[in-house]
């Protein structure tokens, strides 16, 4: 019997529901008397609300996720918080059972939740259909305690291993974690996992990755793994921090078939490497493109160029849309290698990105694929064995000596530069040694400027008339122009006058 494991929606479902948390067992718990009274709390001055406790309990054996949550509402931020319920699970493969809840007021009153939670689409791409069930606590008030508790069950043939994050929206007073995994690995069934080409290999081992508080580990018994974790402040929201998750307390377990993180990232990047290699093949229809857009007497800089303008011609599908598999077949559209991208003009951005390497390198150039992770979202934890980390693939070239970093796969990028969330990022790169890992180049200061000129008159009035020039080039340009391609040109223009409205003074 083969069985599945679906990792990346059990990331998305435990990063939607970073508010939720399992079932405690029947009976509800009894807030005490000062939990009751309490108006703000001195573990979190300033708190909007606190998790008085939580509790998520995955059980691989039987397929279920079980999320219990005791929260204390203190403000009406809080209420807002708090009030609505979001459980995200994947159409087709888990739904959401045994939903209950209730709310109890300061004065100890109990209005249980009576509703009926409903449904509503989340995301759908490709063959996959994220949904929620929503539900609202009931007569939410700043002083209530409120109660919940649900349960995902997903099919016997699929596997959910956890992914734990410590640190919540709000700070959390004490939380308690239970993992039971699956039945021994290769005894009557297989988990299959996924390498970094879509193919499937039967798991042999249980791994996990944890980053605790000082004094917290996970204890393992017989009974599976344990965890409880006391005073956790929340995650911090901050305007243009890293991505936090990356840094944050967690415990991410996973089934693997290797047995050490060496074996691992070097038997994916091989995998990784000869797939990239094959598809970006300069075979005599890219050499024979090539030889149309570059001139014999181009310098090197000069022949790069002109590919890097020709491969960003092509329609970029991550910018447009992504075709299914039935509307290629219908149109006679085939995506076997570079070759195939060129002709037809269309590609994804790392097909795209490909296409400039195959083309590079039937210029005569040495030019090695590298696949990073999207530093807004994801750091590479090379002590977490997943290659779904990795995201997307940027372009290396050795232009007269020395290696020069592009990202054709963005749509607009500049010739030599990257995005901005692919710099200073680690990834994994060929080189002529091999694979190894490697950090993208940081982004320069003085290729990313934005200048401002404003010629303004003030009237006796007071009133403020003129004109604000503002010139961009670098990270803030590329923003915009992308921003630009997801909407139409009047949405372009409102979201532009309320950036620049936010940078001059109230009342202008």
């Amino acid at each position: 019997m083969n069985c599945w494991i679906r990792r990346g929606f059990l990331t998305l479902c435990l990063t939607l529901v970073t508010c939720l948390p399992a079932l405690a067992g029947s009976d509800w718990t009894q807030p005490t008397s000062d939990q009751l009274k309490m108006t703000s709390d001195p573990a979190a001055p300033d708190a909007p609300a606190v998790y008085l406790f939580r509790e998520e309990i995955v059980d691989d054996h039987e397929h279920f996720h079980r999320v219990y949550a005791l929260v204390k509402i203190l403000t009406e931020k809080g209420k807002e918080e708090f009030s609505d319920i979001e459980i995200p699970y994947e159409a087709g493969v888990a739904n959401i059972r045994a939903v209950e809840g209730r709310t109890i007021q300061p004065d100890g009153t109990v209005v249980p939740f009576t509703g009926k939670p409903y449904s509503k689409e989340l995301m759908k791409a490709g063959g996959e259909k994220i949904m929620a069930k929503v539900f609202s606590m009931p007569d939410v008030q700043v002083g209530s305690i409120l109660e919940y508790r649900w349960e995902l069950q997903y099919d016997d043939n699929w596997f959910y291993p956890p992914d734990w994050i410590i640190p919540q929206d709000v700070f959390v007073h004490k939380a308690h974690y239970h993992f039971i995994p699956a039945p021994t690995l290769g005894i009557g069934q297989y988990i299959m996992v996924t390498d970094a080409m879509g193919k499937q290999s039967p798991a042999n081992q249980l791994l996990y990755y944890q980053a605790l508080p000082q004094g917290d580990k996970v204890r393992e018994g017989l009974d599976g793994y344990d965890l409880v974790v006391e005073n956790i402040p929340p995650v911090p929201s901050e305007e243009w921090s890293p991505p936090l998750a990356s840094f944050a307390y967690r415990v991410v377990f996973y089934y693997s078939p290797q047995f050490s993180g060496a074996d691992f990232w070097k038997s994916e990047g091989k995998i990784w490497s000869k797939e990239v290699d094959r598809f970006a093949d300069p075979s005599e229809k890219v050499r024979a493109a090539v030889a149309q857009i570059i001139a014999p007497g181009d310098t090197d800089d000069q022949k790069l160029r002109k590919i890097y303008a020709a491969v960003m011609t092509v329609e970029n599908t991550r910018f447009t849309r992504e075709h299914t598999a039935q509307e290629n077949k219908a149109e006679g559209v085939q995506v076997k290698t570079a070759a195939d991208i060129w002709a037809q003009k269309r590609g994804t951005d790392d097909e795209i990105t490909r296409l400039f390497i195959a083309m590079a390198r039937a210029a005569g150039f040495k030019a090695y694929p590298m696949i990073v992770t999207e530093r807004n979202r994801n750091l590479l934890n090379t002590g977490y064995l997943y290659w779904g980390q990795l995201e997307d693939e940027i372009a290396i070239v050795n232009v007269g000596g020395k290696e020069m970093y592009f990202d054709p796969g963005q749509r607009y990028c500049e010739y030599g530069k990257l995005h901005w969330m692919h710099t200073e990022v680690l990834g994994i790169r060929q080189s002529d040694k091999g694979l190894e890992l490697g950090l993208t180049p940081a982004p320069s200061y003085q290729d990313n400027q934005v200048l401002r000129i404003a010629e303004l008159t003030m009237g006796p009035d007071g009133s403020l008339k003129g004109v604000v020039r503002i010139s961009m080039e670098g990270v803030d340009a590329l923003r915009w122009r992308q921003d630009a391609l997801a909407s139409d040109e009047q949405t372009a223009k409102r979201d532009f006058e309320n950036y620049l409205q936010g940078i001059v003074p109230a009342g202008v």
